[in-house]
C-alpha cells in the first residue's frame, strides 16, 4: 500500500506523551486505535495514571536514552507531545526528544503553549520551546489561548484543560491511520514537510458552532498571523463533517491575498462516526518568524545559547513564582 499508510510515510511511529497534557493526549490517541507505539513519561506520578508510563524524576540522560532507545527499536519516526511551562514539559520533553534523535529516529515536537494570563510560565515555556527546536526536525505548536471562547470560559480549569487536550487529540488523530484502516485526512509526509520548515502552528475550531463559522475563524486567524509570517497552509476536518467544494473555494478565495496564487494551500477530510467534529489548520511559519510571548527568552539569554544541561536557563531569578 502506498500513499497514506504508515509504512509508506516513513514507517513505524512512536508517540511520547510527556507531563499532564502530553500523557492525556497520547493516551487518547492510543485509545482511539492510532497505529503506533506509545511511551508515557513525566516527573509527576499523577500524570501517569491510567498508563504504563515511567516516572523519570531524578533520571540522568543515560537512563532516559536507554528507555527511549528500547521504545524506538524498529521505529524511525517519533512525536514528542508536551505542554510547555512546567517542569516535565520544559525540561523532560527536550531530553526525551534528544534521546529519540540520538537513537536514530526522525523526531518532531508537538507542544502546547500556556494561556496568556500564565505569565509565570512564559520563560520556562520559551526555554522548553528553544530546546525542543534544537533536538527536533520540526515543531507543531498549539497556543491554548485559541480555545478561550465563551463556550469554554465558564468551565472549571481542570475541565478546560481536559477539553482542550481532547480537541487536540481529535485534530492529531485525523493525521494518522487507525486500526480499522481509516485513512488520514492528509498525507503524513505533507505535514512533516510543513513542520520541517521550522515551526508550524495548529489552530482548531469545534464544529458545534457551525462549519462555515469555524472555517471563517481559521481564515481570520491566518490573516492575523501576517503575510510575512505564513509560508504554507493546510486545512482539514475530522469527524462527520467533510469539507465541501464551496467551503474549499471560500477558504481559497479568503487566503488568496495571503498566500498568492502559488500552490501553498492544501485540504483534507477524515470522516468518522465520532460525536465531536473539528476543523483544523496547520500554518507553516517562515524560518525567521517569532511566536507570540516568547521573546523574553532571547532578551534574557542575549547572545548566549542554550546548552544541553536539563535545567540550564530555568533557574534564573525572574521574580516570578517557581513551579517546583
Amino acid at each position: 500500500m502506498r500513499g497514506n499508510s504508515l509504512e509508506a510515510s516513513g514507517g513505524r511511529i512512536l508517540f511520547v506523551g510527556v507531563g499532564t497534557s502530553g500523557c492525556r493526549i497520547v493516551n487518547l490517541l492510543q485509545g482511539r486505535g492510532v497505529q503506533a507505539s506509545f511511551l508515557f513519561a513525566s516527573l509527576d506520578e499523577e500524570d501517569l495514571a491510567g498508563t504504563d508510563g515511567v516516572n523519570m524524576n531524578g533520571w540522568d540522560d543515560q537512563e532516559i536514552e536507554s528507555v527511549v532507545g528500547g521504545a524506538i527499536a524498529g521505529r524511525n519516526l517519533t512525536f514528542v507531545v508536551a505542554g510547555l511551562g512546567g517542569s516535565s514539559g520544559s525540561s523532560l520533553a527536550p531530553r526525551l526528544a534528544k534521546a529519540a534523535t540520538v537513537a536514530g529516529a526522525k523526531t518532531f515536537g508537538v507542544t502546547l503553549l500556556p494561556f496568556r494570563y500564565q505569565k509565570w510560565m512564559e520563560y520556562r515555556a520559551g526555554v522548553g520551546l528553544a530546546k525542543m527546536k534544537n533536538h527536533c526536525g520540526g515543531l507543531l505548536v498549539i497556543d491554548r489561548e485559541q480555545f478561550v471562547e465563551e463556550t469554554l470560559e465558564e468551565l472549571p480549569l481542570n475541565r478546560l484543560y481536559e477539553t482542550i487536550d481532547s480537541k487536540v487529540a481529535d485534530a492529531l488523530e485525523a493525521l494518522f491511520v487507525n486500526e480499522d484502516g481509516r485513512s488520514p485526512a492528509v498525507e503524513i509526509r505533507k505535514l512533516l514537510k510543513m513542520m520541517e520548515k521550522g515551526k508550524a502552528s495548529l489552530e482548531i475550531r469545534d464544529l458545534a458552532c457551525g462549519f462555515d463559522e469555524g472555517l471563517a475563524a481559521l481564515v481570520r486567524r491566518a490573516y492575523a498571523t501576517g503575510q510575512d509570517e505564513v509560508d504554507e497552509v493546510m486545512i482539514y476536518s475530522a469527524g462527520n463533517r467533510p469539507i465541501t467544494f464551496e467551503q474549499a473555494k471560500f477558504s481559497a478565495e479568503g487566503l488568496k491575498n495571503l498566500l498568492g496564487n502559488e500552490m501553498r494551500l492544501h485540504y483534507g477530510s477524515k470522516v468518522s462516526d465520532r460525536g465531536s467534529s473539528v476543523v483544523a489548520m496547520v500554518m507553516a511559519m517562515k524560518q525567521e518568524s517569532q511566536l507570540r510571548i516568547y521573546d523574553p527568552v532571547a532578551q534574557v539569554l542575549g547572545g548566549r545559547s542554550l546548552d544541553d544541561e536539563p535545567e540550564q536557563g530555568l533557574a534564573i531569578d525572574l521574580g516570578i513564582p517557581t513551579l517546583d
